[in-house]
């Protein structure tokens, strides 16, 4: 059995007209017609610096593309086709094809700066149009892959192996060439498919209003979870855009290439193991009969959890616990501004702590049509304008706001121009759902406010493997006339039981390193650790029920409480009872229990800091010791928007290759780091 420990140190830190479209051409022409250029690494040598293979691709793919070795498939720039990428796609098919991806003159066919590419390329290319067009010898959508050089150690580990397609030959890939990668022995382990760019990265990705399946992408590599293996791997991400119910088409067309290209979905049962991301507002409820048959299999994560259909809005269940996970939704830097959480945030050691008289707080839209709803005490309080209202938050929104608009210390209103201030001095802030799940529980943690979930069936970000009820108070829909009656009886000791549970569980719900800190935090435990810590249970515990995760591994219930994981004894010992349950639920045994390591703690956990407080009454008293000065403040891996002071932490400002939607290279936690293999490593 592996322990592992918490690092001591961390490492290094549309213009019309024909002008225009000539433009656009001539621009294809001059730049991706040249050769790649890269500082890193000579365009005619491998890794190791000897001279490269010939390539796998015809004609003259590393000049006007990349080729992507394994199958010896050449990927064009948008602008550019034909088996070598040498021919220019001609006019007015240019236009077209860049005005379909989201391009314009200005971005299309053009070299841009790196950060607009994935993973800035990993500085092994250039970033064309926000496609990488790498240096030869390195490819893959974010130029990482390369062909290893030296013969694989011992026990398989370390450099990849791929089956070459159409033969029997082996060749070996190798992640981060040169910069001494290495994988989180924890795990999880993800193989993700390296797909011809028009399938993932044609589309200008500045212009996604949901742009979390490429952060995750780039950070899976920043974290040590990407392996080149498949053999090796847990599971195997399918790196696609699906957001809306047209992009079903590309569910299929994606699997069916992948079948093609590759034997990893007919040997995992038919797209067992395999994720992908969808970022619509109803999940797989979005995607076509087709495409949820094919990908029956697959884990999604999404951000819709209806678990179970709900008759009266007439919504299919969508979500499969077990299987699926619930994300929390990304707030845009737009709403972290609006809320003032970087000025004010009520969860930071520094941040204001007012009191709390309101009892319960909404504001927002009630009507699906946006009509004003009625208040002369008559319900249906919104007109049936499109047919459909009984759809729009299940109508809990409508009758909220019939039973408690008007009510003594409450706020149930249609808009406020306080929002921020209300949220941040009530004690209840109702989360319903809306023409989605939204966004409000997730906000309601972050500013300190009890979440009230009203909607039947729909599970929360993470649960429930993320117990909710620890601070949160979820109101059953027939329930809601007397919701009043519901929260007021809660004694005062319960209440702050569940506003002391608000600042891990706000960990949890924000993707602190991907965007950066806010209130302290320092992305250990924040959402998208979380989710690896997810996925590590299902790989290590596949017959276990998510809600018993936290009985039977000790580390993962340490993790979803914000606390230190237990000392290597006891986890060994926590390990073998683990295995022994696991093995008696018919888990089958997991091969190795494998807990994240010991690490500090963030400096904005209560319930950790009381853990800690607990530990040191029941030790004995350190001997006598002269006084010292005291200790600088241990520098925070996590750079922080926050104006208020948050010692150790630098501000995100200095990050040089913050850009656009896709925000940090292998995100803000890698802040100036241009190797991702040395960027910050929180759990090893």
């Amino acid at each position: 059995m592996q322990l592992l420990r918490r690092k001591s140190s961390l490492s290094g830190s549309q213009r019309g007209g024909d002008a225009a479209k000539a433009a656009i051409t001539r621009e294809s022409t001059d730049v991706i017609s040249s050769s790649s250029s890269s500082d890193d690494a000579g365009g005619n040598a491998s890794s190791d610096g000897s001279p490269l293979p010939p390539s796998r691709c015809p004609g003259q793919c590393t000049q006007y593309g990349t080729c992507y070795e394994e199958l010896g498939r050449c990927d064009c720039p948008l602008g550019r086709t034909g088996p070598d990428c040498s021919t220019l796609v001609p006019e007015p098919d240019l236009t077209r094809l860049c005005a379909a991806h989201g391009h314009t003159n200005v971005t299309c066919g053009r070299e841009l700066e790196p950060a607009m590419c994935l993973n800035a390329c990993n500085f092994r290319g250039r970033c064309v149009g926000g496609v990488c067009h790498c240096t030869p010898g390195f490819f893959g959508a974010d130029c990482s892959l390369s062909l290893a050089a030296a013969p694989p150690p011992p026990g398989g580990g370390g450099a990849a192996a791929a089956a070459a397609a159409g033969g029997g030959s082996r060749l070996r890939l190798e992640l981060l060439a040169g910069q001494n990668y290495t994988t989180r022995p924890s795990g999880p382990r993800i193989y993700v498919y390296e797909l011809p760019p028009e399938l993932n990265t044609y589309h200008n990705l500045d212009r996604l209003d949901r742009p979390l399946m490429y952060l995750i992408w780039q950070r899976l590599l920043s974290a040590g979870l990407r392996v080149a293996d498949p053999a090796a791997a847990d599971f195997f991400l399918v790196p696609i855009r699906v957001r809306m119910a047209y992009d079903s088409d590309r569910v299929v067309q994606v699997v069916s290439y992948i079948r093609s290209a590759w034997p990893h979905w007919n040997a995992t049962g038919g797209g067992g193991r395999h994720v992908f991301v969808h970022t619509g507002d109803w999940g797989r409820d979005e995607l076509s009969e087709d495409a949820q048959l094919l990908t029956r299999n697959a884990t999604w994560l999404t951000h819709w959890g209806l678990a179970r259909d709900h008759e009266f809005a007439g919504w299919k269940a969508s979500h499969r616990p077990g299987r699926d996970v619930v994300l929390p939704l990304m707030l845009a830097a737009s709403v972290i501004s609006a809320y003032h959480l970087p000025r004010a945030s009520p969860l930071h050691p520094a941040g204001p702590r007012p009191g709390r008289p309101t009892t319960l707080f909404f504001a927002g839209r009630i009507c699906g049509s946006r009509a004003r709803p009625a208040t002369n005490g008559t319900f249906p309080n919104c007109p049936d304008v499109l047919g459909s209202e009984d759809a729009y938050s299940a109508a809990t929104r409508q009758r909220a706001f019939f039973h408690h608009h008007g009510r003594p210390n409450w706020k149930v209103v249609t808009t406020s121009r306080t929002f921020a201030q209300d949220m941040a001095t009530a004690k209840f802030c109702l989360a319903p759902s809306g023409g989605g799940q939204g966004k409000r529980s997730i906000l309601a943690a972050l500013m300190g406010c009890v979440p009230v979930p009203v909607t039947d069936g729909l599970m929360q970000p993470f649960e429930p493997e993320l117990r909710w009820e620890r601070f949160a108070v979820g109101v059953r829909e027939r329930d809601l006339p007397v919701m009043h009656e519901l929260l007021e009886r809660l004694a005062p000791d319960q209440l702050a039981g569940f506003q002391g549970e608000l600042p891990c569980a706000a960990q949890h719900l924000f993707w602190s390193s991907l965007y950066g800190s806010v209130w302290g935090e320092d992305g250990a435990y924040d959402a998208f650790e979380t989710l690896v810590q997810v996925l590590r249970m299902r790989a290590n515990y596949p017959n276990v029920a998510p809600e018993e995760y936290e009985f039977v591994d000790a580390a993962f219930a340490a993790f979803m409480a914000c606390r230190e994981p237990p000392p290597p004894a006891a986890a060994a010992a926590a390990g073998q009872r683990s295995l022994a349950a696991s093995a008696a639920a018919g888990g089958g045994g997991a091969a190795s229990l494998r807990p994240p390591p010991q690490r500090r703690r963030p400096a904005a956990t209560a319930a950790a800091a009381t853990a800690l407080r607990a530990v040191a009454a029941a030790s004995p008293p350190p001997p006598p010791a002269a006084a010292a000065a005291p200790a600088a403040p241990a520098r925070q891996p996590l750079c922080s928007h926050s104006a208020l002071p948050t010692p150790g932490a630098a501000s995100c400002s200095r990050c040089v290759r913050r850009r656009g939607r896709l925000l940090n290279p292998g995100g803000t936690i890698c802040c100036n780091t241009r190797d991702l293999a040395k960027c910050p490593r929180l759990w090893d």
